[in-house]
């Protein structure tokens, strides 16, 4: 018996190894990601033995341990199957690929504090465009995803040469284990699911809002293998259909919205026929204006800017996976960004309700400027479906001073007036800056501030924001030296975070105590500079407002009708609190500020009140919070069921 057990055991020592190998990596990713993978460690084990001669499995739901070990065993159990060398190929690929995955999911996490999935994979071709910021997010101890292979591939070639046939179990043998394998597999797996789902509910399964939510649950091949499930049965299978009460639901909303949007204010109208600009900043944050370091203003210009344009506090980046292209996406049509990969890329060719075209449709000639190329985030498609007439990227400009990636901000701006000054009369020029890119590599000789005291990537970000600042600058003077200031609406506002969670050197320049809450609001909020012509309602406003406001907030301004029009974002020139939902689950009204726990139940959340900046009962902010939660279901519906073009047919 002993002889056969041990025969056995050698039998299956590559199996065995390969599920510890691949077990430590997921509890070194979990660690490296700063999420629970086993509780307590060591502690774990002993207590959730404890509780399982009691009879009580719950302990060991505790963390992804249990779940990960599932995962691998029904990932992996059929290669018991494969005799010899065949077993030990086939478990070193499995291994390569869940090594390389694990390693990308880890550098993508990051920079966007999310995983990768199908939908952000499909914009692969796009790694390479942006490979400094790749390689920067990369760090020596990553090489421990790939260490055993140093010593497992020459075992393997070194058999596999030899022909030398390890495993001799019969087939029946092979078969029992391997079924066995997927049983136990199985049971890790369902455990941990069915826990959460009995207590909880399947709507984290079924309606993903972030990703990260998914992991908590699933682990990471988990999250791999429902995401890919997800997006096969989507694309494939199963197409998205939006049931009928969804359908009446969204009408049924935006209905209300409707009519709430064409509130008076005494602004309607009154920029009617004035040319658009709006200045998207890349991972512009709020914290640095009007502040200094070492005696020195970050954003000069900016600053100045208060005194003569409508400047709003407390605006807030609502952005996802798709990041940039989020924010343009919310600025221009007026919806929520998927929890999953980029609208541009996912969903380009659906209807919308866009700025451009709508502005195009009532006499202005409309262009996108950006200084990259014109495929990066599928722009060239998107921009043609959602009307701008002309789109100018990297190939359209003139060779200038690089700073950062490419062509700096400075000589950007300049010859995009060039050729907006051309154009018939009125215009919308959307400009996407690009200098302050992480990881914010400013060449040295456009490094002007005295950052002493800091260092690294803030150091390196604090460079390229004043850069960025002195290009705003010269735009605004151009814009007066054309006869443009008093003639266009103006808008500069950043497009997400700076991606960096160094917050005890943010707000310290902010000069904030260090608190969640502050670190939280400050890197989600984002600068808003609005300049109407002749300085009109120029000031500091401190209500709430998101991105996805933009849009029909110029549009009352021009005063053109927005009563059938699908925008889910709301007027900023109403000065009713409203709420500025995130695409992860937080949201904020002005008056609270929720922000949701990792697992996405409203009950783990954390609800404050912003007069007090003090931490209140949960269930004062429960209402708000089922209605951000409305608002990004029918966003969702809107965009993957194209309910745009249905509504649009039925009126």
């Amino acid at each position: 018996m002993l002889k056969k057990a041990t025969h056995f055991l050698k039998s299956n020592i590559a199996f065995v190894v390969f599920l510890i190998v691949i077990t430590v990596k997921l509890h070194l990713f979990a660690k490296y990601t700063d999420t629970l993978f086993v509780l307590k460690d060591a502690a774990y084990f002993k207590e959730a033995f404890k509780a399982l001669f009691k009879g009580n499995f719950e302990v060991f739901y505790e963390g992804l341990f249990l779940i990960s070990i599932g995962s691998i065993l029904v990932l992996s159990f059929w290669t018991i199957l494969l005799k010899g060398r065949k077993h030990y190929v086939t478990l070193l690929i499995l291994d390569v690929i869940i090594s390389f995955l694990m390693f990308a999911d880890l550098v993508y996490y990051r920079y966007f504090q999310d995983l990768l999935s199908v939908s952000v994979l499909a914009q692969a071709n796009q790694t390479g465009d942006i490979k400094d910021s790749i390689i920067d997010l990369i760090k020596t101890s990553d090489i421990l995803f790939f260490i055993d292979l140093l010593l497992f591939i020459p075992i393997v070639v070194y058999l596999f040469i030899k022909k030398k046939t390890v495993n001799n179990l019969s087939f029946m043998t092979r078969s029992i284990t391997a079924g066995a394998a997927l049983v136990i597999g199985i049971l890790f797996i369902s455990g941990p699911i069915q826990s959460y789902i009995d207590k909880y509910g399947n709507q984290l399964f079924t309606q993903n809002w972030y990703n990260m939510a998914v992991y908590y649950r699933t682990g990471l091949i988990g999250f791999h293998a429902l995401d890919v499930y997800n997006y096969v049965d989507d694309h494939f299978i199963n197409k998205k259909v939006i049931a009928e009460d969804q359908e009446e639901a969204a009408k049924k909303w935006f209905k209300e919205h409707q009519q709430k949007l064409m509130e008076p204010t005494p602004f309607a109208g009154t920029a009617a026929g004035k040319n658009v600009l709006i200045v998207q900043l890349e991972a512009f944050n709020n914290f640095f204006i009007n502040k200094k370091v070492n005696g020195q203003e970050i954003t000069p210009n900016l600053n100045r800017l208060l005194e003569e344009t409508m400047y709003y506090e407390n605006f807030y980046h609502q952005t996802a996976q798709g990041r940039t292209s989020d924010a343009e996406f919310l600025a221009n049509e007026s919806l929520y960004p998927l929890s999953s990969g980029s609208v541009y890329v996912r969903f380009a060719d659906k209807e919308y309700d866009a700025l451009p075209r709508i502005l195009s449709e009532n006499g202005y000639e409309t262009a996108a400027f950006h200084s990259y190329e014109k495929s990066f985030w599928n722009r060239y498609v998107m921009y043609n479906n959602i009307g701008f007439n002309h789109f100018y990227g990297e190939s359209d400009f003139e060779p200038g001073e690089i700073a950062g990636w490419t062509l700096g901000d400075r000589p950007f701006f300049q010859q995009a007036v060039d050729k907006l000054v051309t154009f018939e009369k009125p215009f919308y020029g959307f400009l996407v800056a690009l200098t302050s890119h992480h990881p914010y590599n400013i060449q040295a000789e456009y490094q002007k501030l005295n950052v002493e005291g800091y260092e690294g990537v803030f150091a390196n970000y604090l460079h390229a924001v004043h850069y960025v600042d002195q290009a705003v600058g010269e735009l605004v003077e151009r814009l007066k030296k054309e006869g443009l200031w008093d003639e266009t609406i103006f808008l500069a506002y950043g497009d997400h975070d700076y991606g960096v969670e160094e917050y005890e050197w943010m707000l310290g320049v902010a000069e904030l105590e260090n608190t969640p809450l502050h670190a939280e609001m400050l890197l989600n909020q984002i600068p808003f500079f609005m300049h109407l012509p002749h300085d009109e309602g120029k000031g500091i406003y401190s209500q709430a407002a998101g991105q996805i406001d933009i849009a029909p907030t110029i549009l009352h301004l021009l005063g053109i009708d927005t009563s059938q029009l699908y925008m889910m974002g709301n007027n900023m020139l109403v000065e009713d609190p409203h709420i500025v939902a995130f695409r992860y689950g937080s949201f904020t009204d002005g008056q609270v500020y929720f922000k949701a726990s990792p697992e996405f139940l409203f009950e783990k959340g954390t609800c404050y009140d912003l007069e007090s900046m003090e931490e209140i009962e949960v269930n004062a902010c429960r209402s708000r919070y089922f209605d951000a939660r409305e608002q990004l279901l029918i966003s969702d519906d809107m965009i993957t069921g194209n309910l745009i073009k249905k509504f649009k047919k039925e009126q």
